[in-house]
């Protein structure tokens, strides 16, 4: 049913459109058609109406007419009733579909929802990457502004010397030993260049959020962060300025999604040979590499030479003390460590 402001909109046309309106409402009238695409589709239906009225013949009334329409009265009120009669009777029940059609039904209903889920799924998967690899690109202009302010050196994790050598930092739980957290060095861009905590978090995997407090200096839980960052606990840092980088930084990877090697503080030897990190399903990871650039990989041999940039060299047992074995070695710790 029209409502009262269409119903006033229809009468400011007809008055329109038969010349009966004031000039200034024929201003506002027309100021409104070139704004209105509702109004203006009312206007145009109203316009072939008109039309359409006015090729109709003109005829004079037949003589009979008014005996005409009674006797049509008449026959209308006997088909009504004749209707209500047959109404009042009730209907047989019939099945609207048989048990064939409606196994036909089911059938193409799965065969659907068989095409066309996973194609559903796999676009979700490749959205995520693709977001992944965006956030990843947020991520290196904050490292870039971060290595400027200190002549190339990229974030770091701060360790304090008196606890521990700095070439025998560890960075995995073991007994009453200090642990470094790897991913202090990633939160040096949310506290100095005002980075959002939800960078750190792969789309593919999500995770919650919290409030950046004073005195923090790194994540408060693994959830937050599911990238994983090259080894920079104490000596190790990375330089852009490095001699033995040049030529490579666009091989020389420092960031990618989470290493498939560690979980909860723990290194997993069965998962040495893992294709790629568990973000993607598995499928491969993102990558940063040093020239700030990031590219989409499938298999973890994405580093200088191939190199496997969640290993250390071809080290293949680790206690938490490990570190790069060659300035153009990556090595991509856990960035989550709790510190003791």
């Amino acid at each position: 049913m029209m409502n009262d402001s269409h119903t006033v909109d229809e009468k400011r046309l007809i008055d329109y459109l038969m010349g009966r309106c004031d000039e200034q409402q024929a201003r506002r009238l027309r100021r409104r058609l070139g704004t209105d695409a509702a109004l203006r589709r009312r206007h145009d239906a109203l316009v072939n109406t008109f039309a359409a009225l006015r090729r109709l013949p003109d005829a004079d009334p037949p003589d009979d007419l008014v005996e005409r329409t009674l006797t049509r009265i008449a026959r209308r009120r006997q088909t009504d009733a004749l209707v209500a009669r047959h109404e009042k009777r009730p209907a047989p029940i019939r099945a609207i579909f048989t048990l064939r059609e409606l196994g036909a039904l089911a059938a193409a209903a799965v065969l659907i929802a068989a095409v066309t889920i996973p194609s559903i799924i796999e676009a979700d998967r490749v959205a995520d990457a693709k977001r992944c690899k965006a956030q990843m690109g947020d991520l290196a202009r904050a490292i870039q502004a971060s290595a400027l302010d200190h002549n190339g050196a990229l974030p770091a994790a701060p360790f304090d010397a008196r606890k521990a050598e700095p070439d025998r930092l560890r960075w995995l739980p073991n007994g009453d030993d200090a642990v470094f957290s790897n991913s202090a060095a990633l939160f040096q861009l949310v506290r100095n260049y005002g980075v959002s905590p939800a960078r750190f978090q792969c789309p593919a995997v999500g995770g919650g959020s919290f409030v950046v407090r004073a005195g923090m200096s790194d994540f408060p839980a693994a959830e937050y962060v599911s990238y994983s960052y090259q080894h920079s606990v104490g000596a190790h840092r990375l330089n852009q300025n490095d001699p033995r980088l040049a030529g490579v930084a666009e091989h020389m990877a420092i960031l990618a999604d989470g290493t498939p090697l560690f979980d909860g503080g723990r290194f997993l030897p069965e998962r040495l040979d893992a294709r790629a990190g568990d973000n993607h399903d598995g499928r491969g990871q993102n990558v940063l590499y040093l020239d700030m650039h990031a590219e989409w990989t499938e298999r973890p041999d994405a580093g200088v030479d191939a190199d496997n940039i969640y290993l250390a060299g071809q080290i293949r047992n680790y206690t938490g003390t490990e570190s790069p074995t060659s300035p153009q070695d990556t090595f991509l710790l856990p960035t989550y460590t709790p510190s003791r």
